[in-house]
Formats: structure tokens, C-alpha cells, sequence
């Protein structure tokens, strides 16, 4: 009884989303999330003030029917297309980066002149990701974040009660994060051409891709689930493969629900085995993109982000496609016996 109360307290009240707004590479390179627009408000979480509009909308019935693209549409600027964000990031200038501008009812753009310097807010931006990765922010380290997803057991007081009720605390109460008010999004503008130097983000040797998830509201919470597309570049949906992900948001159950509203957490998602990066987007070569949602029934929502291997990950994957191959061309046991057999008979029949 009390849990579908405070659940449908939960949906009730949903009525914001979450999406990824960066990438943090292995090789400290940081990159927007591909459907991030500047001008979008970060101080608020309703619809009215615009705080959704780069949100992705990630419904398969939507990807399907042409609505959107593979990555989802946003309220602000329709079917995300890597290409905005990929081709600002290399080298576009702040001039042709994604932004809200125009778009009635979803967020506006405001004069950012007054605030601090790209430089500035690039090494704030660097400064908080390291803590957020570190858990000196609260951010979960490790695993915690998937865990928390489940459901952390044992707490006590009002938040032990409710997480009796729902399958521990950390879930419904979205812990784990850090919550980051600031007025409008510039992070587009502020590392537009840095890949022209850098390159894209890239994975661990191991295959991992870190990202920051903001949840806005209630139903942009996790558990997420995410898939890679390492041929296409986000254009084919039937190119992503199902992936891990090894660090998640907290929510309830496969809701996408929480209590948490403008807070980011650190994701972590494993690239499948064997997948190398050979997609081309906006002249880039060797892009991989990942693409996240949650379970929200008003979404799903989440977000998407470029990235290329690690000359380690690279090696990695094609020596696993090598392995696999090998083991399938095998001969099985009993195959063996049978040739080792025939090949006895033949000679019995030459002497």
C-alpha cells in the first residue's frame, strides 16, 4: 500500500528527463553529449523553463517511424544528428554550435557574456568531473552506482523506511550523485575545435566509456541500459548492440524514478567484445557512439556520446575477433577423431 502511494507520488510529480552531457575519455578528453544545446537552463526542472529541451526522447515506435533518429529526438531541436555536435567538437567554431535559440516554449538563450571565460569554466568543468569520477563529490566510485541502482539495504531512519518500502533508499532517493545548478549550458561553445588538437574521447584499454548523466527530474532517473554502434555513426539503429552498464544512475525498479532533480552522476558503459570503432561522422573516422535511456513510461529518456578505442582497446578487440574466429573454424573433438581414423584406415589400406 505505502509503496504505490509514494510510487504514484513519483509519476504524478515526474515531469522532467535526463540525458548525457559529456564524455569523459581515457585520454582526458572531454566531449558534450551529442544532443546537448548551449542556452539550455541548468537551475531549474520543469518544462516551462526550458530545462528539457536537449533531453533525448529515445522511444523505438519514434526511431521506427522516422520521428527521430536512432539517438532520439529533443524538444529543442528534433532528431539528433551527430553530425552538430562531432563536427563542432573538431573544429566548427562556436558559430555553429547546437543551441535553443528560437525554439518557443523550450528555453532561450541569454547573454553569457558576464560569466566566466571557455578556458575558465573548461578547467571547473575538468576539476568537478575528476571528483564526480572520485566520489569526492558524491559521486559513486567503482561500482556503487550500480548498486545503488538496486537498491542499497540496511539504512535506518525515515530514509531506512522508505527504502523498506522500495528496495532500499539509494534508488528512490537518487543518491550517489551531485547536484549542479548553474544558469545555462555553454559547454558546447567552450570545447568547440578542442578535438581538432585532441581527438574524440576514447575508451580505456579495457573497452569502458565514462560519461556524466544529468538528471533533471524525477523520471529521468536510472536504472539505464545502454548499446553501442560501431559501424554507422548513429545513423542505423539495427547497428548498436546491446552493452554493460557497469556504473548506473539510481532509480526505482525499471521506472526511471527518483527523488534527485539537477544532479549528475558518473556512468560507466563496457563495450561489447569484439566491437571495433569504424564509423564515419562529419570527416571523423574510427567514431564509435554509445546511446543510453531509462525505463520511464513518459520516455524513455537518456542521452548519446561519441567516442574512438584506445590503440590498446583497438588491439584488444581484434585479437578477441581473431580468438573467435579461430574457435569457430575448430574442428570439434569428435571431428578430429573421425579424420584421425580415416586417416588410420588409409594407411591399413597402403600397407
Amino acid at each position: 500500500m505505502h509503496y504505490a502511494l509514494v510510487c504514484s507520488a513519483l509519476v504524478a510529480s515526474a515531469s522532467a528527463h535526463g540525458l548525457i552531457t559529456s564524455i569523459e575519455g581515457a585520454n582526458n578528453v572531454s566531449m558534450p553529449g551529442l544532443s546537448v544545446a548551449d542556452g539550455t537552463p541548468r537551475d531549474c526542472s520543469t518544462n516551462s523553463c526550458g530545462s528539457q529541451a536537449d533531453t533525448s526522447i529515445i522511444r523505438d515506435r519514434d526511431i521506427a517511424s522516422g520521428k527521430a533518429s536512432p539517438l532520439g529526438r529533443t524538444q529543442g531541436n528534433g532528431p539528433v544528428d551527430p553530425t552538430a555536435i562531432i563536427k563542432a567538437f573538431m573544429g566548427g567554431g562556436a558559430n555553429s554550435t547546437p543551441t535553443n535559440k528560437d525554439n518557443k516554449g523550450v528555453g532561450e538563450e541569454d547573454d553569457l557574456s558576464g560569466l566566466k571565460g571557455a578556458a575558465q569554466r573548461r578547467e571547473e568543468h575538468k576539476r568537478q568531473i575528476g571528483q564526480l569520477f572520485s566520489g569526492l563529490l558524491g559521486g559513486a566510485g567503482g561500482d556503487g552506482g550500480a548498486k545503488g541502482a538496486k537498491g542499497a539495504k540496511g539504512a535506518k531512519g525515515a530514509a531506512g523506511g522508505l527504502g523498506g518500502l522500495l528496495g532500499g533508499a539509494s534508488g528512490v532517493l537518487g543518491g550517489g550523485g551531485t547536484k549542479n545548478n548553474f544558469a545555462k549550458e555553454t559547454i558546447v561553445a567552450d570545447t568547440a575545435g578542442q578535438g581538432a588538437a585532441k581527438g574524440l574521447p576514447t575508451s580505456s584499454d579495457t573497452g569502458k566509456v565514462s560519461m556524466v548523466f544529468r538528471q533533471i527530474n524525477q523520471d529521468g532517473a536510472g536504472p539505464l541500459t545502454a548499446a553501442v554502434d560501431g559501424t554507422s555513426g548513429g545513423t542505423d539503429a539495427n547497428a548498436f548492440q546491446n552493452a554493460e552498464v557497469t556504473q548506473d544512475v539510481p532509480g526505482l525498479g525499471i521506472q526511471g524514478l527518483s527523488l534527485a532533480t539537477n544532479t549528475e552522476f558518473p556512468v560507466k558503459v563496457q563495450m561489447p567484445q569484439g566491437m571495433t570503432c569504424e564509423g564515419k561522422v562529419g570527416g571523423v573516422e574510427n567514431v564509435c557512439i554509445v546511446r543510453v535511456r531509462n525505463g520511464a513510461a513518459a520516455g524513455p529518456f537518456g542521452g548519446s556520446a561519441a567516442f574512438t578505442q584506445s590503440p590498446a582497446a583497438r588491439r584488444r578487440a581484434i585479437a578477441y575477433r581473431l580468438r573467435k574466429r579461430f574457435e569457430i573454424n575448430r574442428p570439434s573433438e569428435d571431428e578430429e577423431i573421425a579424420a584421425a581414423d580415416a586417416a588410420e584406415q588409409e594407411e591399413d589400406e597402403d600397407e
